[in-house]
This record gives C-alpha cells, sequence and structure tokens, in this order.
C-alpha cells in the first residue's frame, strides 16, 4: 500500500483554529498533510501507521518463537527455510489484543519446526508475506481506533502549526517551504503532538 495521509484536506479545514478567513490551497494543503504524517509522525515515531504490504526475511529462530523486527499486522505467507510454506493453523501473531504484533510462534503441538535453507544456512531463510506498520487504518477495533485518532490529531496540529508559519502567524512550529515542497523539521513539531505520539514513538 502507497504511503497515506493521516488526515484529510477536510479534516484539515474543519479545525477550529482555522479560520473561514484563512487563504485556501488545496493542493498545498494536501502536501503539507503528506509531509506532517510522514516528515512529522511517522519520523518522529521511527515507524509508520498504515498497513504496508510486503515481505521480509530473517534468520532462522532458536526456538519456536520469530520475532520480527518491523511491527507485524497480517501474515498471508510464512515460508520455512527449505521453502515450504507453513500453514496459518500452525501459529499464533503475538501479543493478541494489540494492533501489530511482535513476533509470531509455532504451537507446541505444531508438527512443523524451523528449517534452514541449504542456500542460506540460518541467515534470512523464514520469509513472511503480510502487512506491516503499527495499525490498519480500515481497523474498527478500539484499539486501533485510539491509534488511529492519536496519529490523526498530530498529523493536524503538525500541518496547521506549519501553515499558519507559512502566513507570518505567530504559533510554535518550524516549516520551510522549498522548491520540493513543504519541508518539517522535529522542531516543528507542536507539544500537544509529541504529547499524543508519546505512546507509540520506537526509541531505536
Amino acid at each position: 500500500m502507497t504511503a497515506v495521509a493521516y488526515a484529510s484536506i477536510d479534516e484539515f479545514k474543519a479545525q477550529p483554529e482555522f479560520k473561514s478567513d484563512d487563504p485556501v490551497d488545496d493542493i498545498y494543503i494536501s502536501d503539507l498533510l503528506d509531509r506532517a504524517s510522514r516528515d512529522g509522525v511517522d519520523s518522529y515515531c521511527q515507524t509508520w501507521f498504515y498497513a504496508d504490504t510486503r515481505t521480509l526475511a530473517f534468520d532462522l529462530p532458536t526456538s519456536r518463537r520469530l520475532y520480527v523486527d518491523t511491527p507485524l499486522l497480517t501474515v498471508t505467507t510464512l515460508t520455512n527455510g527449505d521453502g515450504q510454506v507453513i500453514p496459518a493453523t500452525e501459529f499464533f501473531l503475538w501479543p493478541y489484543n494489540d494492533p501489530s504484533h511482535s513476533y509470531l510462534e509455532l504451537y507446541p503441538i505444531s508438527q512443523y519446526y524451523w528449517l534452514p535453507s541449504l542456500t542460506k544456512l540460518d541467515r534470512s531463510s523464514v520469509t513472511v508475506a503480510g502487512t506491516w506498520g503499527e495499525v490498519d487504518r480500515a481497523a474498527t477495533d478500539p484499539r486501533s481506533l485510539t491509534v488511529i485518532s492519536a496519529t490523526k490529531s498530530a498529523c493536524l496540529s503538525i500541518a496547521l502549526s506549519a501553515y499558519k508559519k507559512r502566513y507570518g502567524q505567530g504559533v510554535e512550529g518550524v516549516a520551510q517551504v522549498t522548491g520540493a515542497g513543504v519541508v518539517i523539521t522535529p522542531r516543528g513539531i507542536p507539544a500537544e503532538a509529541k504529547l499524543a505520539l508519546a505512546p507509540y514513538r520506537r526509541m531505536l
């Protein structure tokens, strides 16, 4: 899935702080929301908050657990090191109730076990095809909705701060407008946005 903005133009204009007599530039606002999502929210949290489809490779586990270094949402295909597909009935994702998961584990009663690749040995031999990210923005469960709401709120706050700055209004935040578009720096993240994102920030 292509990276998405965490808020819409209509949601941006619906903010109480956006006055009806403020200059309106939908193209600029759209670019601003994209940058607030990528350079603001994602960069600040060192992760992303939408479902991205990809296949990732991992080293052969030393236990029944396969830890992943990227937040995992769903598994489409789990392929063992020997090339055999492990059925979805043979493993579970953990934590159970979080929007994303940090590892998958073969059931204790499963007849499957991790096997190395004949060419890679134990290095990057197990592959996981699925969706990755902190949350699927189409999800409707309460925990996902909390994450979606927090990232949307932060995106709007960052975008509004940069938008006001463009027109010389004295609000917190720093943004630059260049030939390449809007550039948002860490200083351009308002305090309320940082507070909303604090529970989801990954310290790498």
